[in-house]
């Protein structure tokens, strides 16, 4: 395992998670993207859409924005979507249920559990990694901890069941109880007054389900939104689960450049071909 040797000094908490930060660039994004192979609409208004390398995809990436659960535009992502189909991925990228579409947990992970299923079906036989940006990677890591659905969410997603092979994080607040109240905008309660469904919830306490999963955390040591240390935390816990963890800090990388791709590309590329493999 690879570990970062500081924690993270930052003290601001995640009120800087709107559309603006998580899809920043996306008046810079249209056009030039890759051209959807196929639009999947796996419940109403939610949307999976798959783009193609050239040659034979060595995995699928599922991209989940960020945007405080709040929000989930994937537009600021088109160019990380670029830059690893040109690197040989095919990818999925998705927006899922949130507090300004009037959806609660577990309704936003289950459209992840359910976005995985739908890359796993239309790019068969390879990896599937999912890959999440802030509130995005909260989603990303419950879902591949915790793959099977709620009962609500078997009812809607129709594709076969499948599992992740991999989770990328990008600057995550994993920890919903150390966000200031922020992940209200998630349950829809306090904390106090559903304490099992906040830990249901929260991927630390369910760090020790499926065993091996690997895991790539990217943050930034400038991030002044989601302190390093939320990483850190999740990365301990982790690997206390069994799980094959690589932490990566961003020297001078903020909330909003981290999954730029110039920053993280190259990252996601090498770990997926040496820590996920060819499937």
């Amino acid at each position: 395992m690879r570990r970062a040797v500081a924690l993270g000094a930052a003290v601001g908490l995640l009120a800087g998670c709107s559309t603006s930060d998580d899809a920043g660039g996306a008046g810079d994004a249209g056009g030039g993207g890759p051209a959807p192979a196929g639009t999947v609409e796996y419940r109403p208004g939610m949307t999976a859409s798959t783009s193609l390398p050239d040659g034979a995809p060595q995995g699928v990436v599922v991209l989940v924005p960020g945007g405080g659960w709040s929000s989930a535009d994937p537009s600021g992502l088109v160019p990380l979507s670029q830059d690893l189909v040109d690197g040989g991925l095919a990818v999925v990228t998705i927006t899922y249920g949130t507090a300004g579409t009037g959806d609660r947990f577990p309704v936003p992970v289950d459209d992840v559990r359910c976005a995985v299923r739908v890359a796993a079906d239309q790019v068969p036989g390879v990896p599937v990694v999912v890959v999440g940006h802030s509130a995005g990677a909260h989603l990303a890591s419950l879902a591949g901890l915790v793959p099977q659905a709620s009962a609500q969410g078997r009812e809607t997603c129709e594709v076969p069941e499948a599992q992740a092979d991999g989770v990328v994080g990008l600057a995550g607040p994993y920890d919903v109880a150390a966000t200031g109240g922020l992940a209200q905008d998630l349950f829809g309660t306090a904390q106090a007054q559903d304490a099992e469904r906040w830990r249901e919830g929260n991927p630390l306490a369910q760090a020790a389900e499926r065993p091996g999963l690997p895991f790539l955390l990217v943050h930034g040591d400038a991030d002044t939104v989601v302190p390093m240390s939320f990483t850190d935390a999740f990365a301990d816990e982790l690997v206390a689960g069994g799980h094959d963890v690589t932490v990566e800090r961003l020297a001078g990388v903020d909330h909003a450049d981290v999954y730029l791709p110039d920053v993280v590309g190259p990252l996601i590329l090498e770990w997926v071909g040496s820590a996920v493999g060819q499937g």
